[in-house]
C-alpha cells in the first residue's frame, strides 16, 4: 500500500503524456501534473513547512487545486480545503483553530484572506488564477466567472506569492518518511450544530476509501471521468482528485456544475463516467438541443 501521491509518480513514469486531467479542452499530463506538484513541495519545504503541517486551499475547482493537494502531501503535510464561499469570519475560524501559516487562495479570494491575515497566524499566501491554464480555444463554454478572469487585468498584491511563477520554477522536494497512517487530510464539517470541527483523515484513510470506490464502479485507467462537484467536498475530492490518480483515469474537470457545460463535455470528451446528484441530472435534461447530443460513451453515472 502507498499514499495516493505515489500513484500520481507512478503514473508520471508509466504514462507521462496521457492528459491527468482536461481543463476546458487544455490537457494536463501525468507528468507535468507531477512536476509542477513537485515544484510546489519543493517551495514549501523552502518555506520550512514541516511533516504534519496544516496548509489551507481556498479555491474552487480547477488545475492548481490538485497541484496544491499533491504538493502538499509530498512533504507529508496536511491538506486543509476551506471551502470558496465562505466568509472572512468562517475562514478565520478554521485558520484560527488550525493555526495555519501558509494558504493558497483563488484571486477572487484574496480580499476575504486579506480580512482574516492580520489578526491570524498566516504567514505567507499564495494567489492563484483561474485563467492561467485555460486554453485560447476553449472546447467548451465558460461559465461567467472564468469568462470574467479572463478578461480581468492579471495582478499579484504585494504580500502574495505567484501560484503559477513558482510551479515553473521546478524544483524536487527532499524525501520525507511517511506512515499510512499520518494524517493527510482535515477537513471541517460542523453536522447539524455547533462550529465545524477538523475531521482528521489518514493517508490510509483516502486510499481505502478510493481503491472501494474504484472497486465497486469497475474503474479501469481507460475511464474518461467527469470531475464536477466540488473538489473541496470530501465526495467531489474522492470522485475528482484521488479516483483520477488511483487508477490512471482522465478526469475532465470543470469550474462548477453548469447544465450546458456538462452537456458539451459529455459529449466531446467521450466521458464514460459521471459522478453527480440527482439536481444536476434533471438539469441537464433541461438543456436545449439535449435530445440531439451524443452521450453514448456515458456507462457509469
Amino acid at each position: 500500500m502507498q499514499p495516493l501521491h505515489e500513484h500520481l509518480r507512478q503514473h508520471a513514469r508509466t504514462r507521462p503524456d496521457r492528459p491527468a486531467l482536461i481543463w476546458y479542452g487544455a490537457p494536463i499530463s501525468w507528468a507535468a501534473l507531477d512536476r509542477a506538484s513537485d515544484a510546489f513541495a519543493a517551495r514549501l519545504q523552502a518555506l520550512g513547512v514541516q511533516k504534519g503541517e496544516p496548509v489551507v486551499l481556498f479555491l474552487s475547482n480547477c488545475p492548481q487545486y490538485f497541484v496544491a493537494h499533491y504538493g502538499i502531501q509530498k512533504i507529508g503535510a496536511i491538506v486543509c480545503p476551506s471551502g470558496p464561499l465562505n466568509k472572512a469570519h468562517e475562514l478565520g475560524y478554521q485558520v484560527g483553530d488550525l493555526k495555519a501559516r501558509v494558504i493558497v487562495a483563488a484571486s477572487d479570494l484574496l480580499p476575504v484572506v486579506e480580512q482574516v491575515r492580520a489578526a491570524s497566524t498566516l504567514a505567507h499566501v499564495f494567489a492563484v488564477h483561474y485563467a492561467d491554464w485555460l486554453p485560447e480555444q476553449p472546447a467548451i463554454d465558460l461559465p461567467a466567472e472564468l469568462t470574467a478572469a479572463r478578461q480581468a487585468p492579471r495582478a499579484v498584491p504585494a504580500g502574495c506569492e505567484d501560484f503559477l511563477a513558482t510551479v515553473r520554477a521546478g524544483g524536487q522536494p527532499a524525501p520525507v518518511e511517511l506512515s499510512m497512517d499520518d494524517v493527510a487530510l482535515m477537513t471541517y464539517t460542523s453536522g447539524t450544530t455547533g462550529l465545524p470541527k477538523g475531521a482528521m483523515l489518514s493517508y490510509e484513510n483516502a486510499r481505502f476509501k478510493t481503491a472501494a470506490s474504484a472497486d465497486c464502479n469497475g474503474m479501469t485507467p481507460d475511464e474518461v471521468l467527469l470531475a464536477v462537484a466540488p473538489l473541496y467536498h470530501i465526495a467531489g475530492m474522492v470522485m475528482g482528485v484521488n479516483l483520477p490518480v488511483y487508477t490512471g483515469a482522465t478526469a475532465v474537470l470543470l469550474y462548477r456544475f453548469d447544465p450546458l457545460g456538462v452537456a458539451q463535455a459529455l459529449e466531446r470528451h467521450r466521458v464514460t463516467w459521471w459522478y453527480s446528484i440527482a439536481p444536476m441530472n434533471g438539469a441537464l435534461m433541461q438543456v436545449p438541443g439535449a435530445r440531439d447530443m451524443d452521450w453514448s460513451a456515458l456507462r457509469r453515472n
